[in-house]
């Protein structure tokens, strides 16, 4: 390829990022690192909808910025290092961390990778025929039994604790269980609405989130109320509030007003009653 072809490719790859720019509001950098090219096309298929994701070179990206006059591009520039994949999208940053999230990839374990979490097997019929696979089993540490002419993996058995290397018999041995213990998904390193929003802050727990802002509206309606501050939301329950203070207090003083007659005559009835009652005790003779 010609050096003048070269530079038209490039040129037509960094206007590809550009009208990717130009299109949507939001975008993230990912990162692409362990994410095997057939799982990203899977995360590519099902976002197709919501998110556009293109890989694309660093470089080029940056290229992309500085040409469109990208006001923010130093606070970017500092993630455009490593793998990475472009997300471009209409939906907040937050939404988008979430989906991923939620819709990591299964993936076979390798010889020498990291495990994100426990990988367990469980207890039950392996399908395989006894011989030299239980050595396997063996080194791996996994209790078995032969039963009805195959290997049974006795109990549920940790065979790597989560941040231990996958060992190749471990890997080669779940591999053979059929097992694809890992799950993968792109990881936003950034993402940028407006300002550029660091990944660590995009891992909102919503359950936790969503408690506080109803312990939030709680305690502020009750702040509404006793403090008589009248909002659209607590008007009704201050009144009502208001009205039966006023009510107690006319009806502790004695007030006499139309609205609480009644309990007057029933506290006067229940005074007299207990007056009478003291009285006959010294009084019997009146036969109050």
């Amino acid at each position: 390829m010609s050096l003048k072809t070269t530079t038209i490719k490039k040129q037509e790859r960094v206007q590809r990022v550009m009208q990717l720019f130009e299109r949507y509001p939001v975008f993230a950098i990912a990162d692409l690192k362990g994410m095997k090219a057939n799982q990203l096309q899977l995360l590519k298929k099902k976002f197709k909808d919501d998110l556009e994701i293109h890989v694309s070179k660093n470089t080029l990206v940056a290229r992309a910025l500085k040409e469109m006059g990208f006001r923010d591009l130093e606070a970017v520039e500092k993630y455009l290092s490593g793998p990475n994949a472009f997300v471009f999208s209409k939906k907040n940053p937050f939404q988008m961390y979430l989906m991923f999230e939620k819709n990591k990839v299964e993936s076979a374990a390798s010889p020498g990778e990291t495990a994100p979490n426990d990988i367990v097997v469980t207890a039950g019929n392996t399908g395989m025929q006894p011989g030299p696979i239980l050595s396997k089993f063996g080194a791996a540490k996994i209790p078995t039994k032969i039963q009805d002419g195959t290997v049974w993996i006795a109990k549920d058995t940790t065979v790597v604790e989560k941040g231990k290397v996958i060992s190749a018999d471990v890997a080669d041995l779940l591999s053979k269980l059929g097992l694809k213990p890992i799950l993968v998904g792109l990881k936003l390193r950034m993402a940028y609405d407006g300002i550029a929003i660091p990944g660590e802050m995009l891992a909102v727990n919503l359950d936790e989130y969503r408690s506080m802002i109803t312990d939030a509206v709680r305690s502020a309606f009750n702040l509404s109320i006793n403090a008589a501050y009248p909002t659209p939301e607590t008007i009704s329950l201050t009144v009502a509030k208001a009205y039966n203070e006023a009510k107690s207090v006319a009806i502790e003083a004695g007030i006499p007003i139309p609205e609480i007659m009644n309990e007057l005559i029933a506290v006067a009835a229940s005074r007299g009653k207990a007056l009478a009652a003291e009285v006959s005790k010294k009084h019997p003779e009146l036969n109050l």
